[in-house]
């Protein structure tokens, strides 16, 4: 692996150590390459667009993070409410049930996130690709809307 003082050496000994999922099957990469890294525009039909309104939606994961996949909206309403909508990436739109890309997802169970690197759950083409909420890219969410009283005692939650 190389000497033990060079850098990398100990992420790559924790990978080796604990039997980490560093690389993809060929088969499952194969399968990733087929998904179209735009939206099907024919689906927008079968969704609210928010593309459409003044919304200003932001992600909530850290700067240095390379799959954006949560984002939030937060605004006070006339009547003194407070909207929050969060928006998830739908990556159930391109990864379809008992599919190489799910089975091995399951096996993954979650990206792991190291010093220097990650270990994805999913192929690039996914995770940092058309399932990563990229600012300027139209992308599939899967989205909660929610109205909450200024006194924060009540929460009308619509998940769409």
């Amino acid at each position: 692996m190389g000497r033990a003082n060079e850098a990398g050496i100990d992420m790559l000994s924790l990978i080796k150590e604990y039997d980490l999922p560093y690389e993809f099957p060929e088969e499952v990469l194969q399968e990733a390459r087929k998904i179209p890294q735009k939206i099907d525009e024919n689906e927008i039909r079968n969704r609210r667009d928010f593309r459409l309104e003044d919304y200003h939606v932001f992600t909530i994961d850290g700067e240095d993070a390379k799959d954006l996949d949560d984002a939030v909206c937060v605004k006070k309403l006339d009547n003194g409410n407070y909207s929050l909508d969060v928006h998830i990436a739908d990556v159930s739109y391109y990864v379809k049930d008992g599919s190489k890309l799910d089975r091995e997802a399951l096996l993954r169970g979650t990206s792991i996130y190291m010093l220097d690197r990650v270990i994805p759950m999913l192929p690039v083409e996914l995770s940092n690709g058309i399932c990563s909420l990229n600012a300027g890219q139209d992308r599939f969410a899967l989205s909660c809307l929610m109205e909450i009283d200024n006194l924060r005692t009540s929460c009308k939650v619509r998940c769409l």
